[in-house]
C-alpha cells in the first residue's frame, strides 16, 4: 500500500474517531500490530465496546473487510484476556460525502437486535398498510326498520 493510501486511511480513521467523540462517545485509535492487529478504533457506546475497521478504498471488498474486522475483534479480546469478543463493524467511506454519510456494514441479525422492541402483540400486518381503510358502508335497513321509519314519518 502506498504512503498516500496509508495517509488517506489514517485520515479517515481519525475523522471517524473525532465524529464519534463529537457525539459524546469514547473513541480511540488502536495501534497497528500486523497480523495481530486489533482494529482501527475501539469505541464505547452505552457501556458496550465495539471494534471498528475503517475503510477508505476505491474498490470495495465487503467479505474481506468483514472477515478482517471479526479477526481483529478476536485479537483485541485475546490481547486483553476478555472472554466475550466485542462486536465488530466495518465503516466504509463514501466518495464525495462527509463522515456522517459513511456506511456501516453489519449483518442483518445485528441490525435487528438494535431495533426497538414492539409494544404489545403484533398479530397481523394491518397496521402497516399505507392506504387508509375505507369507512364501512351503511347497512340497508331491515324490513322491520323500514316499517318503523314509515310509521314515524306518518306520525309527523
Amino acid at each position: 500500500m502506498s504512503s498516500y493510501n496509508k495517509a488517506k486511511g489514517s485520515k479517515f480513521e481519525t475523522d471517524v474517531m473525532k465524529y464519534l467523540r463529537k457525539l459524546g462517545h469514547f473513541a480511540e485509535r488502536l495501534a497497528k500490530a500486523g497480523s495481530n492487529d486489533e482494529g482501527d478504533l475501539v469505541v464505547i457506546i452505552a457501556g458496550q465496546t465495539y471494534i471498528l475497521e475503517c475503510k477508505n478504498r476505491k474498490k470495495l471488498d465487503l467479505p474481506a473487510f468483514w472477515d478482517e474486522a471479526q479477526t481483529e475483534a478476536r485479537n483485541y479480546a485475546k490481547a486483553r484476556g476478555i472472554v466475550a469478543v466485542p462486536p465488530a463493524f466495518v465503516i466504509v467511506k463514501r466518495r464525495n460525502k462527509g463522515i456522517e454519510d459513511a456506511w456501516v456494514i453489519q449483518p442483518l441479525e445485528k441490525w435487528i437486535e438494535q431495533m426497538p422492541l414492539p409494544q404489545g402483540d403484533i398479530t397481523s400486518s394491518e397496521g402497516f398498510t399505507t392506504a387508509p381503510a375505507e369507512p364501512p358502508l351503511p347497512e340497508e335497513p331491515t324490513e322491520v326498520e323500514q316499517k318503523e321509519e314509515e310509521r314515524e314519518d306518518d306520525l309527523q
